[in-house]
């Protein structure tokens, strides 16, 4: 998708439309912007930017606060609309996804075809202002090259001879997964541009870079090494948040900690999972930070729980000092055993399910913990994170 959260933004309000417009993690003068629209990156507002930079380029910009579930719901209908021409789906992040057509399709004209009217429905179905860039490609890596360098709002097909054209001058850089460290260590073997890559020994390369080498190699050649990713359970699940007001109020950094808590564990108990172990990290403005980790026998499953191992880890330094940022996870993971123990009291599991079936049909907190009950939504919102946001039954 092109310019995603911004295009979803201007799709939701017309007004915005035609406009720079810049979608901010947060709307403090130092908040960043994750994504621009079209118009806002001719006027220099690029993602990275800060507040306070992009009304400096541009004094009228509009900027608006990361709305994660229209985005999300917005997600799940585009995918719907793909899963009616092939059940081989990669969900790559929240506005990226790979399609295997092979067995659907018998050529790549026909592929095409199939991304041409995709891009139709998404339009007429989804929104009119959501413009998607498509590359088609026999592998998975040049299809993603293929899509990143298209026109906005196109279709772009690399078969062997097309492959060659469309490399032909480009920076290394250009193509995914090729940073500033590798690019400069191809430069010293002479290596500028794709082209070259692709026509570089590939015994060379493995030399240089050992097998790292021959993926570089195989990936600009058309090798297909893996297939499409199958989405695997997560190595961890947790939330961060810098705080945008500065007390010294207790009970404020308690309530923090607990909505980040709460989101940690009803994501945990949406994935079927348990943990073994958690970590906890608060940022101090004066001494510096507390926190670590710990490996726990008893499964982790309840909000409740969570709070209590993470207030316990940063407790000493949140009350002798002012936080300014929180970080906690899970780790350990496995599906949730149900096991009871023989020495504590049951977990009252049915009434956290409940709760969680409300929340996620009628809106976040609606049952909240007691601890969140004065805090205002306008901190720790929910917020999106790379290729961690798509639900794994999308």
């Amino acid at each position: 998708m092109n310019s995603y959260f911004a295009s979803v933004e201007q799709q939701a309000n017309p007004h915005y439309r035609g406009r720079p417009l810049g979608v901010c993690a947060t709307l403090t003068p130092h908040g960043c912007i994750i994504a621009s629209s079209k118009e806002a990156k001719k006027v220099g507002i690029k993602t990275g930017c800060r507040v306070d930079e992009a009304r400096t380029l541009y004094p009228s910009v509009i900027l608006v606060e990361v709305d994660p579930p229209k985005y999300r719901s917005c997600t799940e209908r585009i995918v719907a609309i793909c899963r009616d021409y092939t059940d081989s789906i990669e969900l790559y992040s929240i506005d990226e996804a790979f399609l295997d057509l092979s067995g659907y399709v018998s050529d790549f004209g026909e592929a095409a075809r199939i991304g041409k009217i995709i891009q139709t429905r998404i339009k007429e179905e989804v929104g009119e202002w959501l413009l998607c860039s498509m590359g088609i490609a026999p592998t998975r890596w040049l299809a993603k090259f293929a899509s990143d360098t298209a026109d906005k709002g196109s279709v772009l097909i690399l078969d062997k001879e097309s492959l060659r054209r469309h490399i032909k001058g480009r920076d290394v850089q250009e193509a995914w997964g090729i940073a500033e460290a590798t690019a400069a260590r191809l430069g010293a073997l002479g290596i500028t541009t794709l082209d070259q890559l692709a026509q570089y020994p590939v015994m060379n390369l493995m030399r240089a870079f050992g097998v790292h080498g021959y993926y570089l190699w195989a990936n600009i050649n058309g090798v297909e090494l893996s297939g499409l990713e199958k989405r695997t359970l997560p190595k961890s699940v947790g939330h961060s948040h810098v705080l945008r007001k500065r007390t010294r109020d207790i009970n404020f950094h308690k309530a923090i900690v607990m909505r980040l808590c709460e989101r940690t564990g009803r994501r945990l108990r949406d994935l079927g999972l348990e943990a073994h172990g958690f970590y906890a990290h608060a940022s101090l403005e004066k001494f510096g930070s507390i926190g670590g980790s710990k490996r726990v026998y008893e499964p982790i499953t309840t909000t409740r729980a969570i709070y209590h191992y993470t207030w316990n880890m940063v407790r000493n330094g949140v009350e002798r000092d002012q936080a300014t940022f929180y970080a906690l996870g899970l780790f350990r993971l496995r599906p949730q055993s149900n096991q009871l123990s023989l020495f504590n009291k049951p977990k009252p599991e049915r009434l956290i399910k409940a709760l969680d079936v409300i929340n996620n049909k009628y809106g976040e907190e609606i049952i909240a913990q007691g601890e969140l009950a004065k805090l205002d939504k306008y901190h720790a919102p929910d917020r999106i994170g790379f290729r961690k946001t798509v639900g794994l039954d999308i």
